[in-house]
């Protein structure tokens, strides 16, 4: 399904619900205005009204969505899913393992998978890799996982960083305080894709926040991706306004924001 988010070409959701819609289970600060689950409480976008908390449905894989990835020409890069996280502790180990099969036979294709639970993609991905005697990822894989603080920064970074990948990424959105020194991760990771909050009643994101972020991967040569200011960007303490609802539009970042690089994939 084609997208709006900047950084991927099209999202593919794979686990749904067998009565429609989508869900997950809310883990973290970043979650608590979750644009996904606002979808799901719309029927008006095939959502279930149900909220993302509790048990969840019954949930189904689509795997002909996963079957069709083998027969596509065109590269893309693929975001999945972007509405519930794969990794998630309700979802079945196999159905994981049936994902990165699709994946490993569609090496044109790039793709994104983002996670809250880097510990469980660690876990599922080292028993994977094993059954196919493998000791890396293919390159088309890339794993990543959600950062919006201090806490979720160290908490995740140590697991995403132990994942034999070629190109792993961070997902800095929402970006909910100021990181500080972030040096000694960089190492460990290809891209940062880095925003502000969007949406109703979004928590500012301060300009400053941003820019140091930017610096620093500059500075350690990690390319970084800049998707937006937010709808509630703060420079200076005072509120920075720009006509894009979500402060997405590229051309009315200050100029050190306004980079979006994404990693030269290199075979070893």
């Amino acid at each position: 399904m084609s997208t709006n988010i900047e950084w991927t070409d099209q999202t593919e959701n794979i686990i749904r619900a067998k009565e429609g819609g989508w869900w997950c289970h809310k883990k973290s600060e970043g979650c608590t205005n979750c644009y996904a689950e606002k979808l799901n409480k719309n029927s008006f976008f095939g959502g279930n009204k149900q909220p993302y908390s509790g048990q969840p449905p019954e949930l189904v894989l689509d795997t002909e969505a996963i079957r069709k990835w083998g027969f596509q020409r065109k590269p893309k890069k693929h975001f999945v899913s972007s509405m519930t996280d794969v990794f998630g502790e309700w979802v079945p180990r196999f159905w994981q393992h049936e994902m990165l099969d699709g994946m490993f036979v569609a090496p044109n294709q790039i793709f994104q998978i983002l996670t809250k639970r880097p510990e469980i993609m660690l876990s599922s991905m080292d028993e994977w890799l094993s059954c196919h005697g493998l000791d890396k990822l293919p390159l088309n894989i890339w794993p990543g996982t959600s950062i919006e603080n201090r806490r979720t920064l160290e908490e995740r970074s140590q697991f995403l960083a132990q994942i034999p990948a070629l190109i792993r990424f961070w997902s800095v959105e929402p970006l909910l305080e100021d990181l500080g020194d972030i040096t000694q991760y960089l190492n460990d990771v290809q891209l940062v894709i880095v925003g502000g909050e969007s949406g109703p009643n979004s928590r500012p994101c301060h300009i400053e926040w941003l820019e140091s972020i930017v610096q620093q991967c500059h500075a350690a040569k990690t390319p970084v991706f800049v998707k937006q200011l937010g709808a509630n960007a703060i420079f200076g303490g005072q509120r920075f306004k720009t006509r894009n609802k979500k402060g997405g539009d590229i051309e009315e970042f200050p100029q050190e924001l306004q980079v979006r690089e994404f990693p030269v994939p290199v075979r070893e």
